[in-house]
């Protein structure tokens, strides 16, 4: 009999449209997370419960849906430190009213889990300062943030390891990711990749430029990039290097990174740094360009390569972290482990433009064929309904 019962319930979630609360606390960047948060919420016309939003540093789009600010408790620390802690007591504490199923995305949403019921945690990356990228981060800190920061991890570990148990499902967005669930959280997950709206990307010219789109953060690593053309550009006069992506310059390190990263260009005319422009541009600089860069550190999953590919462009990524789920060598572009390695695949396209052409028409079938949105909710909603109809 409770079979019976269950599979009319799910008959009628099928008819009936499941209303969703979205939690992501910081809509102020325009990233691959962002870019998630937004296809949902627009795919179930579903509110989001954020705790940080700045209509122009992120998505357009956003401004068209409901978007509903929450209050982050005061904390008597460094802005930076209170940051993430603030924002996961915000979700912590907070009680939700009229909905069916709750999906956390960005850490620490997942903290709602407290007082709301059922969740499903499409999980980014569990937070990478806390875990994966403790140490890297820690080494450049004073010690006095050293020992603060190391105090706040500490709590925020504590509720993460008594709220995320209770989750009643959890994907992850690539399979590093599910790893470091696994490793860090004692969770599983089901793997399930973003979508590219790859119809929405286009193609205009094998162009004179290398292009590094991404967000001005250490972590990017874009320094990588910069040495290697530098290496570059003493055996090639025609193709130069642009890089464009967000930058949060009330974050104190990411405004110390770009200024780092300026000196380091230097009076080079043959390298651009942009920043914050807007979304049609950087399409644009996608279309236009002559392959794309992208070396950051243990990224977890990374919609750049896939970006690049719906452009017809190959790419050149780092041997790390999700660009190994994407890219296969010699298909779609080419995996790389260091500078010299980027320098030389930098000196192969340049002298061979036909090789360009195919792996960049190579990529964009590749991103068509296993990286629609359309895969993607066909997963999700199935999910969504199974965990739904379970909760009734």
């Amino acid at each position: 009999m409770p079979t019976v019962v269950n599979h009319f319930k799910l008959f009628l979630l099928n008819i009936i449209m499941i209303k969703l609360a979205i939690l992501h606390p910081f809509l102020i960047y325009k990233g691959g997370a962002e870019r998630v948060v937004l296809q949902v919420a627009k795919h179930y016309d579903a509110k989001i419960y954020v705790v940080d939003y700045k209509a122009d540093a992120t998505f357009e789009e956003f401004e068209k849906l409901d978007i509903e600010k929450i209050k982050a408790p005061f904390l008597p620390i460094p802005k930076r430190m209170a940051y993430g802690i603030a924002s996961g007591f915000a979700y912590f504490n907070l009680k939700l009213k009229d909905y069916d199923v709750v999906n956390a995305q960005g850490v620490p949403s997942e903290w709602a889990r407290n007082k709301n019921k059922p969740m499903v945690w499409y999980c980014h990356t569990p937070n990478r300062e806390a875990y994966d990228l403790y140490e890297w981060r820690q080494s450049r800190r004073s010690f006095p943030q050293r020992v603060a920061f190391s105090f706040l991890v500490n709590i925020f570990k504590f509720v993460e390891k008594r709220t995320v148990p209770k989750i009643e499902y959890i994907f992850a967005n690539s399979k590093l990711t599910k790893q470091r669930i696994k490793k860090y959280l004692n969770r599983e997950a089901e793997v399930l990749y973003p979508g590219v709206d790859y119809k929405k990307f286009y193609f205009k010219e094998y162009g004179d430029f290398f292009f590094y789109p991404s967000r001005i953060a250490p972590e990017k690593r874009i320094e990588l990039a910069i040495e290697a053309f530098k290496d570059f550009e003493k055996y090639n006069k025609e193709l130069k290097l642009i890089i464009a992506g967000s930058l949060a310059y009330e974050r104190k390190e990411h405004l110390e990174y770009f200024k780092f990263l300026k000196r380091i260009i230097g009076n080079d005319e043959r390298i651009k740094l942009f920043t914050n422009i807007s979304e049609k541009e950087m399409k644009d600089f996608y279309a236009s360009c002559y392959s794309v860069v992208f070396t950051p550190v243990n990224e977890d999953f990374g919609l750049i390569p896939l970006e690049a590919n719906a452009s017809y462009k190959p790419i050149i990524a780092i041997n790390e972290g999700g660009p190994r789920e994407t890219i296969k060598n010699n298909f779609n572009g080419f995996l790389i482990n260091n500078k010299k390695e980027l320098f030389e695949k930098m000196i192969e396209l340049s002298k061979n433009e036909q090789l360009v052409k195919k792996l960049g028409k190579n990529g964009r079938n590749f991103v068509e064929k296993n990286f629609s949105w359309e895969r993607f909710f066909k997963v999700f909603d199935k999910r969504i309904k199974e965990i739904a109809t379970a909760s009734q």
